[in-house]
Parts: C-alpha cells; structure tokens; sequence
C-alpha cells in the first residue's frame, strides 16, 4: 500500500532536511490541513518548520487526475500574522508566465498581477531579481492574505513542469529557501 502513496510531502521534508532546515513531519488530520483546501483538493500532510523563519508549516495540496487533466500539486508556505486583515482587505498577487511562443514556448518574462491592496508588494516582487528568479526557476506563485481560522499571509507554489515522472516535486535549493523567507518576511513588513 505504500508504494502506492503520494511521497510529494516526504520527498520535499528529505530536500528541507538536506538544505540543514530543522523541520519535522506532522501528524495526519490536524487542522492545519484544512486551511488552504478546497473541495477539489487533498491534503498530503503537513511540515513544521522549527527555525526562527516567517514561514511556520509547509502545507502540500494534490488535486488527482482524470481523463482529460494530469494530477497538480501546491505547496503552501503558512506565514502567520498577529495582524487580522479583513475579507475587505484581501491581498492578493500572482503570477503570469509570459512566454516567447504560445504554450510551448520559453517564459521570457514574469508578471507579477495584485489586486488593488497588492499593488505596492507587487512593484517590490517585479525589482527583485531573486524573488523573479524564484519564480522562472520553480513554477508559478501566489502570495495571498488570510483571514478567519488562520491570520497571516499564503505564499503558494505550483511546481512548474508537470511532465510524468515530475509527480509535484518540488526541488528547492538553498537560495529558493532563502527567497521565499525573504517573501514572507516583504509580506510581513507590507501590513
């Protein structure tokens, strides 16, 4: 039966602990699970990181495949915030892949899209070669506000390269690290 299991989350917890990050898997169904998933989702499980970073737990969501779509994966980095923003206030950012050709080809740029509260953390993303390097280097981004059952900020991965045999890996390096706690640490000053 468990060859037959999802290792995503065990394989990113073997990277994190090859990168020297003191972090540890989580028990199965707490509620921590639940708050970035949607009814299209699954949760994979949790990891803590126990270092003083912004980011407090990894959350890995799979929605499986069907007949006409592969399986996808998102990697939700948890960032918690003493400071409640409202619904109202919602921050949101992501970003577009503009490419050189239509669907095949190379992304030759990366466009970081706020709604109106993200437009100042968004300008900070677009001048920074790091966080755009992150962004060409691992797939798309996504860094939302919370509110309700978890206070703090979202910054979602989905790995880019769906190919077969990628399985939603996620493959970080010491410098991806580093960019997305730099990240958490923008959205923590932008409050």
């Amino acid at each position: 039966m468990d060859k037959f299991r999802d290792k995503t989350r065990d394989n990113l917890y073997n990277n994190l602990i090859n990168l020297g990050i003191d972090c540890k898997l989580a028990k199965r169904n707490i509620v921590e699970e639940k708050l970035f998933n949607s009814w299209y989702q699954r949760s994979l499980g949790i990891i803590e990181i126990n270092e003083n970073t912004p980011i407090k737990y990894i959350n890995i969501l799979k929605k499986d495949g069907g007949k006409d779509h592969p399986p996808r994966w998102w990697h939700y980095f948890a960032v918690p915030s003493e400071k409640i923003r409202s619904k109202k206030d919602l921050l949101d950012i992501q970003t577009t892949r503009k490419k050189n050709f239509p669907i095949f080809g190379k992304v030759k740029e990366i466009i970081w899209k706020p709604n109106s509260f993200g437009k100042s953390l968004a300008e900070i993303f677009t001048n920074d070669n790091e966080i755009n390097k992150l962004a060409f280097e691992i797939g798309d981004i996504r860094v939302q506000s919370l509110h309700d059952n978890f206070s703090g900020y979202a910054i979602e991965i989905e790995p880019k390269g769906r190919k077969i045999g990628s399985r939603g890996s996620l493959n970080l390096a010491i410098n991806h690290w580093n960019t997305i706690n730099k990240m958490a640490h923008l959205c923590l000053n932008s409050d």
